[in-house]
């Protein structure tokens, strides 16, 4: 010790009870640090420097706690090389040192930067220095008149300021700008901030990549203080987690979800459902359950609108209330998600009893894990893995064009971050809903009814016919059906506009009147990057089949052997798929024929072809009616189809019964 702080007997008096002296690294301990500053001349004057490691929690969830010990031992030593004071770990991997006051300001800046920027140079596994980085926050010139713990609360704050900052660097406390004033001023002012309404809900879009659409929402908070600037979630949430006021404003939130959903009746965004952050305190309340239900019925709310979202950290102090909670949840039909998944490498295994219905994959765990090949595999594994669970996954924090891409191809269509759009005040979410909602759920009607272009003024291409196009009687009395005449593969077929289909769940619903038996030929094929997906009248048993090839797998075939279909009969086909549950299903004349699951999505549409594709002959025979919605549709929708076909006046095609 080289200055007059430090009474080498007063020092040897506290490192020599072992009850004061931390048994992993022998440096002072909590207890050992209190004492000595007890027995220092209240006149003395002082800096402190406070030092976490950032992201010492995964190492230890990755390597064990073992190589965790071994890392704290190798930091203390780095730490009391640098700082020239009483150096103590105070717990887990904070470190607390005291400073003598004459030592200039600048110099305790050198010994901040020192221990910044000497992490990296411990001797130590590169993999694992990789990971963590120090956060330093600094105090000046404190009299010891004051308590110790109000010198460590300082400089604990500035220690979480430089967190904020990026990490991985140091801070020095502003008293001007002290975040415990501002805690107390804000404590003063919340339940009255509350009553009077100033808390704002703001909505962060979930977009589809792959449509465009808006796919859901996250209501955050934000507080509009009378006479002041708008008050950020980061100055107020951490406060209110620890007071525990931070349950009442998630109920408040909630409700104003709730509220604002009831007003969305008959909007193109009526539906979308929004997602609501909730603290860890509510898993001890039995009644949250009920009052979220409650407030969600008042409010006439499908409560499968809602989702409570819960962070993954959670996970390891509360596992078994955690449990216990969602299958509340799901029994009053509220989704339940994850988020900031892959933050602490701790929620994979949990995920075989826990039935959530999404999780959001942390933005850290995305940059990480697409910074090299195996990173990337690790982060297929996992998005394949949740679809293999019936799990939607949503990514957090994209903000450039090659994570977009990235994270796609991964097999992830949902995604949420500033590249899409910032948290928006409600106002301005309604109009970005309209915008991306407007066309992506329309559906596509080719009537074929003496003309070639849609509702929507779509135009399929005529251009592979040989001759001139002829159309038949259709299936209503003043209706026409383009005929088909058959031929090679893709000659007198139709090509339609491949982003009709923008969404990885769609329907396709035609009518067709087979002329000739050709097995194998597609009535509708579609061509994706890694596939197709065909529906075939007849294959070779005579049975019709729905068929989804997987070029990504071997034996990626993925077929729906239906009903037998004879020539010269009328046939409503219909195909449905729902890439959420990965499930395909058939229907003949409205009714549900046969389903499938575990069927993957295959995406980006690359061509479209009705009366053929690029395997087989062309189809023979009439079609018209030929509808894509942008959606799965169900059993009820279909069969209600069928009817309204069939009641419609005029009607005249003949229907063979279904055998």
């Amino acid at each position: 010790m080289n200055y007059p702080l430090f009474d080498e007997n007063l020092y040897n008096e506290i490192m020599n009870d072992p009850a004061k002296c931390d048994y992993l690294t022998g440096l002072a301990n909590r207890r050992g640090l209190y004492d000595y500053y007890e027995l220092l001349n209240r006149e003395t004057v002082i800096h402190a420097i406070f030092c976490d490691i950032d992201n010492f929690k995964k190492v230890n969830d990755i390597y064990g706690h073992s190589m965790g010990d071994k890392l704290l031992v190798a930091v203390s030593n780095m730490i009391k090389k640098y700082a020239d004071g009483f150096t103590s770990r105070i717990g887990g991997d904070e470190y607390v040192v005291l400073l003598d006051g004459s030592i200039s300001d600048k110099f305790v800046v050198e010994i901040a930067k020192n221990l910044v920027g000497s992490v990296q140079k411990i001797q130590f596994r590169k993999d694992i220095l990789s990971l963590i980085s120090l956060s330093v926050g600094i105090v000046y010139y404190q009299p010891c008149v004051q308590t110790l713990d109000d010198i460590l609360a300082k400089c604990d704050e500035a220690m979480y300021q430089a967190k904020y900052n990026g990490k991985n660097n140091f801070y020095i406390y502003d008293r001007s700008k002290s975040d415990l004033e501002i805690n107390r001023i804000y404590e003063q002012e919340m339940q009255a901030a509350l009553d009077n309404r100033e808390f704002k809900v703001y909505l962060q879009p979930k977009v589809n990549m792959i449509s465009s659409q808006v796919a859901g929402a996250e209501a955050l908070s934000r507080w509009y203080h009378p006479g002041s600037d708008l008050r950020s979630p980061v100055s107020y949430i951490p406060l209110f987690e620890k007071n525990g006021f931070v349950t009442k404003l998630d109920m408040y939130v909630f409700e104003e979800v709730c509220r604002l959903k009831s007003t969305w009746k008959g909007e193109v965004y009526e539906h979308v459902p929004i997602s609501i952050n909730m603290s860890r305190l509510h898993l001890y309340d039995d009644d949250f359950p009920e009052q979220l239900a409650k407030i969600a019925d008042s409010y006439h709310v499908p409560h499968d609108e809602l989702e409570i979202e819960v962070t993954e950290n959670v996970f390891i102090k509360d596992q078994d209330e955690l449990v216990m909670m969602v299958n509340r949840l799901h029994a009053k039909k509220f989704l339940v998600s994850i988020d900031d998944f892959g933050s602490g490498f701790s929620a994979l295994n949990l995920l075989k009893d826990l039935e959530v219905d999404t999780i959001k994959i942390d933005k850290e765990f995305l940059q990480m894990s697409s910074e090299n090949a195996r990173g990337k595999q690790v982060i297929k594994s996992v998005i394949r893995m949740c679809r293999d669970l019936k799990i939607q996954v949503v990514t957090e924090g994209i903000e450039k064009e090659e994570s977009v891409q990235f994270i796609s191809r991964c097999g992830c269509s949902i995604a949420q971050g500033f590249y899409f759009s910032k948290p928006l005040p409600v106002e301005d979410f309604e109009l970005f809903a309209k915008d991306h909602m407007k066309n992506s759920l329309e559906c596509h009607h080719f009537s074929l009814d003496g003309v070639l272009t849609s509702d929507h003024e779509e135009k399929a291409d005529p251009s592979s016919f040989e001759g001139e196009l002829v159309y038949h009687q259709g299936i209503y009395a003043d209706t026409k059906a383009l005929y088909f005449p058959g031929g090679e593969h893709e000659t007198n077929c139709l090509e339609l506009p491949a982003d009709l289909i923008k969404n990885d769940s769609y329907t396709i619903s035609m009518w067709i009147k087979p002329e000739k038996v050709f097995p194998w030929t597609a009535a509708i094929y579609v061509k994706f990057e890694d596939g197709f997906v065909a529906i075939v009248p007849m294959s070779q048993n005579g049975c019709s089949d729905f068929r989804l090839r997987d070029t990504r797998e071997i034996d990626g075939w993925h077929d729906i052997e239906a009903v037998k279909l004879f020539a010269g009969s009328w046939w409503h086909v219909c195909m449905s798929y729902n890439s959420e549950r990965e499930t395909m299903r058939a229907f003949i004349n409205g009714e549900l024929v046969n389903v499938i699951y575990n069927v993957p999505t295959i995406r980006y549409t690359q061509k479209i072809l009705v009366g053929s594709d690029i395997f087989q002959d062309s189809f023979c025979g009439e079609i018209c009616e030929i509808i894509i919605y942008n959606e799965a549709k169900d059993n009820d929708f279909v069969s209600e189809l069928h009817q309204q076909y069939r009641s419609k006046e005029g009607f005249i095609a003949l229907q063979l019964p279904i055998s």
